[in-house]
C-alpha cells in the first residue's frame, strides 16, 4: 500500500498501427538512465524478455530511448499535485490513448474522468492498456463499470508519429506476454472474492476496535495497542476496498474514513498516482519527501538541500509515525476544498469518537502507533530499489519489476498478519484489484512467470529491506 493523489499508467504499445510507428521514436537523442546511486549497483537490472510474439524493432541494435521531459520554472518539484503533462492540447483537439488494439478520442471525457483531466493527457499518444486493467472495472473484477464507459467514447485513428509515445521492445513484449498472463488468472478465479474471508477480516477489524475501546479507561497502553493494530488492519482492509471492484467494495468504501479519519477520495487520487508512476519522481509523491527524507543526495537530484538530511538517518524511522496524521490533516483538507458532505460527516464522526470515547493519550498514541507501523512496513519495499527521473519511466509491468520489492516475513503468522497481504508489494501493484487473500498464492505462479520471460523477481526477507532502507538514509545523509 505505498503512501499516495490519482489514475492510469503506462503499458506497452501492442499491435496494429504502433507497430509501424516503433522505429520512428528510436531517433530520439536522450538516453533512459539509472538514478540510484552506482553504490547500489546491486539492484540494477536490465529487464529483458522471452516472448513468443514480435514486438516493434527499432533501427540498430539499442532499445529506443525515452524523450526526457524537463521540469518547468513554476512546477513545484516536490509536489505530485503539481505535475502537469508537457501537451495538453488545445480545446477541439484530439486526445488519443489505445486501450487493447484500439484507438478513442478522450478529449471530451478528460474533465469526467473520475482520476483527474491531467490522466487523460499523460497517456495521450500512449497505450494505457495494462494501466487501465490494473486501476478499473472491466469485467472480471467484480465489476464492468468503467469498460462500459470505455465503450462509449468515440474511437478514432492511431496519433501522427509525432505525437506517437512507443515502448522499448522489452517493454512491448513484456505487456504482451503480461496479458495473457492477466486472462489465465482472471479464469483461474484470482479476482473472486470469497465471501468468508471477507467477514473473517472485517471482523477482526471491528474486534480491535471493540476491545481497545473497552479498556480505553480501565488500561489505556492495552487499548493504545488494540486500537493501533486495528487501525493498522482498517487499513489494510480499507486499502483493499478502495482498490476493489464490485457490489462490497463498493459498499465499504468508506469505512477507512470512519474509522481511521481517511478520507477515499484524496487517498485513492494519491495511491492511484502511485500505482500508475511507481518510483518515479515528482509523480509519486512516496519518493518525494524532502526535505525531511532525501532518497538521492542533491548533488545528484540538483534539488535544494536541507540541514536535516544528515541526521535522516536518526530521526527518520521515529518521523513516520506522523504518517497517519499527515493523512488525516490532507483528507479533512481535501473533503472541505470540494465541499464533500459525506465525507464531512464520516471524518467528523471519527473526531467525535477519538474525543469523547477515550483519554486524549489513547487516542493520539493509536494514531502516531498505526502510522508508524504502516509507514515502516511499506515504505521499504519501494524507496530501496531504483528511483526514476520525472519522464523517464518505464511503462506499466516493466516499470513494476523495477520499482517493487516482495518481502519475506521471517517472524512467522503475527509478522504476516501485521503486514496485511503487503509483503506481497509486487503481486499488489500488479494486480491492485484482485483481493489481497489471493497474493500469497499467486506469488510462486508470477515467480514461474518472470522467470520464464526472464524478469528479475526481487524478493528479500523483511529484515533485510528493512535494513537496506535504513542504508540508504545513512548513506545519502553523509553524501557530499
Amino acid at each position: 500500500m505505498a503512501t499516495h493523489t490519482l489514475s492510469m499508467s503506462a503499458s506497452a504499445l501492442c499491435a496494429g498501427a504502433v507497430r509501424a510507428d516503433a522505429a520512428s521514436s528510436s531517433s530520439s537523442s536522450s538516453s533512459r538512465r539509472r538514478v540510484r546511486a552506482s553504490a547500489r549497483a546491486v539492484s540494477k537490472t536490465t529487464t529483458r524478455v522471452r516472448a513468443s510474439i514480435a514486438y516493434p524493432a527499432p533501427s540498430g541494435d539499442a532499445e529506443p530511448p525515452k524523450e526526457k521531459v524537463v521540469i518547468k520554472n513554476n512546477t513545484n518539484p516536490l509536489s505530485a499535485e503539481s505535475a502537469k503533462p508537457v501537451n495538453i492540447k488545445p480545446k477541439g483537439e484530439p486526445v488519443r490513448i489505445k486501450i487493447d488494439d484500439q484507438w478513442y478520442d478522450c478529449a471530451g471525457w478528460a474533465k469526467a474522468h473520475p482520476g483527474g483531466e491531467r490522466w487523460i493527457h499523460f497517456f495521450d499518444g500512449r497505450d494505457g492498456t495494462d494501466a487501465f486493467y490494473a486501476l478499473h472495472s472491466y469485467g472480471p473484477n467484480g465489476s464492468s463499470k468503467a469498460a462500459d464507459r470505455l465503450a462509449k467514447l468515440p474511437r478514432c485513428d492511431p496519433p501522427p508519429e509525432k505525437e506517437l509515445k512507443t515502448p522499448t521492445p522489452s517493454e512491448y513484449a513484456a505487456s504482451m506476454s503480461f496479458r495473457e498472463f492477466r486472462k489465465k488468472l482472471e479464469a483461474d478465479g484470482f479476482f473472486k472474492r470469497d465471501w468468508l474471508k471477507e467477514t473473517w477480516a472485517l471482523v477482526q477489524v471491528l474486534g480491535l476496535y471493540a476491545a481497545g475501546q473497552f479498556f480505553a479507561y480501565s488500561n489505556p497502553v492495552m487499548s493504545t495497542v488494540l486500537l493501533g493494530l486495528g487501525m493498522v488492519q482498517a487499513g489494510w482492509l480499507g486499502h483493499d476496498y478502495v482498490h476493489g471492484r464490485g457490489p462490497l467494495c463498493e459498499a465499504l468504501r468508506y469505512m477507512p474514513t470512519l474509522l481511521n479519519g481517511h478520507g477515499v477520495e484524496w487517498w485513492s487520487q494519491k495511491h492511484s498516482m502511485h500505482h500508475t508512476f511507481t518510483n518515479e519522481e515528482h509523480m509519486d509523491n512516496d519518493v518525494m519527501m524532502e526535505p525531511f527524507f532525501f532518497l538521492r543526495p542533491p548533488s545528484e537530484s540538483g534539488r535544494p538541500d536541507s540541514p536535516l538530511r544528515k541526521y535522516q538517518h536518526i530521526f527518520g524511522y521515529p518521523l513516520l509515525s506522523i504518517m497517519f496524521w499527515l493523512w488525516r490533516f490532507h483528507s479533512a483538507e481535501s473533503a472541505w476544498r470540494r465541499k464533500d458532505k459525506k465525507e464531512l460527516v464520516l471524518l467528523g464522526a471519527n473526531y467525535a469518537w477519538l474525543a469523547f470515547c477515550m483519554p486524549w493519550q489513547v487516542a493520539i498514541g493509536s494514531v502516531f502507533l498505526s502510522g508508524f507501523i504502516v509507514a515502516s512496513l511499506v515504505s521499504a519495499t519501494h524507496q530501496s530499489e531504483e528511483i526514476m527521473e520525472y519522464g523517464e519511466g518505464a511503462e506499466y509491468v516493466e516499470g513494476q519489476f523495477r520499482s517493487t520489492r516482495d518481502a519475506e516475513t521471517v517472524f512467522g503468522p503475527l509478522e504476516t498478519w501485521i503486514w496485511g497481504g503487503m509483503d506481497t508489494q509486487l503481486e499488489h501493484h500488479l494486480f491492485p484489484t484482485m483481493p489481497r487473500y489471493r497474493y500469497h498464492a499467486l506469488r510462486p505462479i508470477l515467480k514461474a512467470w518472470a522467470k520464464a520471460n526472464d524478469i528479475n523477481y526481487r524478493i528479500s526477507p523483511s529484515t533485510k529491506i528493512i535494513a537496506d532502507n535504513l542504508k540508504l538514509l545513512k548513506e545519502v545523509a553523509a553524501a557530499p
